[in-house]
C-alpha cells in the first residue's frame, strides 16, 4: 500500500458515512411533506362523523316541493277530499247540536202541554163526577115519582123510554113497586129490562 492510497482512504470512509445521512434526511423531508395530508383527511372525516353530516344525502326534489314520497300528483286531490270530508263532518255535528237543542225545547213544550192536558183532564173528571152525581140524583127522584104512580101508568111511560134509562129507574125503585111496574110492562120490554139489570151491577 502506497502513501497515496493511505492518504486517499479517509475521504472514502467519510463519503460512506455521509451517504446514509443524506438518505435519512430525504426520508424525513418526505414525511414532513406528505404526512400531514392523511392526518388532515382523518381529522376532517372525524369532524364530519362527529357533527352527523357524514353519510347524509341531499333531500330529493319531491320533498322540497312538499309532495310526500309515493303520493305523487294525487296528493292535492286527496287533501281536498279530506277537507271536504272534514267540512261535511263539521256540518253534521252542527246539525246534531241544533237537533239536540230543538229536542230539548220540544221536550220542555211537551212537558208544559202534558201539565195542561193533565189539568184539563182533572177538570173534565171533576165535571163528569158532578154530572154522574146529578144524574144519579135525578134518577132517584124519577124512581120515587114512579113509585107513587099506578103500575099501569108507570109501565106505559117507561115503555117510551130507552132501555138503559128505564132500567136505572126501576133499579132505584122499591122492590114491591118495581115488581108491579115490571108486571104491567109488555113481556118483551120486561125481558129486555131484566137482561139489562143482570148485566149492570
Amino acid at each position: 500500500m502506497s502513501g497515496t492510497d493511505v492518504a486517499q482512504k479517509p475521504p472514502e470512509e467519510t463519503a460512506g458515512e455521509e451517504q446514509p445521512t443524506k438518505r435519512g434526511g430525504n426520508f424525513r423531508a418526505f414525511l414532513k411533506i406528505w404526512l400531514p395530508f392523511p392526518v388532515i383527511l382523518g381529522a376532517l372525516l372525524f369532524f364530519q362523523f362527529k357533527t352527523g353530516n357524514l353519510g347524509k344525502s341531499e333531500p330529493p326534489p319531491e320533498e322540497e316541493t312538499g309532495v310526500f314520497e309515493g303520493a305523487g300528483s294525487g296528493l292535492p286531490i286527496l287533501l281536498q277530499a279530506l277537507q271536504e270530508e272534514r267540512a261535511a263532518l263539521q256540518q253534521d255535528w252542527e246539525d246534531l247540536r241544533f237537533a239536540e237543542r230543538r229536542i230539548f225545547l220540544e221536550q220542555g213544550e211537551i212537558e208544559e202541554r202534558k201539565e195542561e192536558v193533565q189539568t184539563l183532564l182533572t177538570r173534565v173528571e171533576a165535571k163528569v163526577q158532578v154530572m154522574e152525581e146529578e144524574r144519579d140524583r135525578m134518577l132517584g127522584q124519577l124512581a120515587r115519582v114512579y113509585e107513587t104512580m099506578k103500575p099501569d101508568a108507570a109501565a106505559e111511560i117507561l115503555s117510551g123510554v130507552d132501555v138503559e134509562t128505564s132500567t136505572e129507574i126501576i133499579r132505584r125503585m122499591k122492590e114491591r113497586a118495581a115488581a108491579q111496574v115490571m108486571a104491567s110492562l109488555e113481556p118483551k120490554a120486561a125481558a129486555r129490562i131484566s137482561q139489562r139489570m143482570l148485566r149492570i151491577p
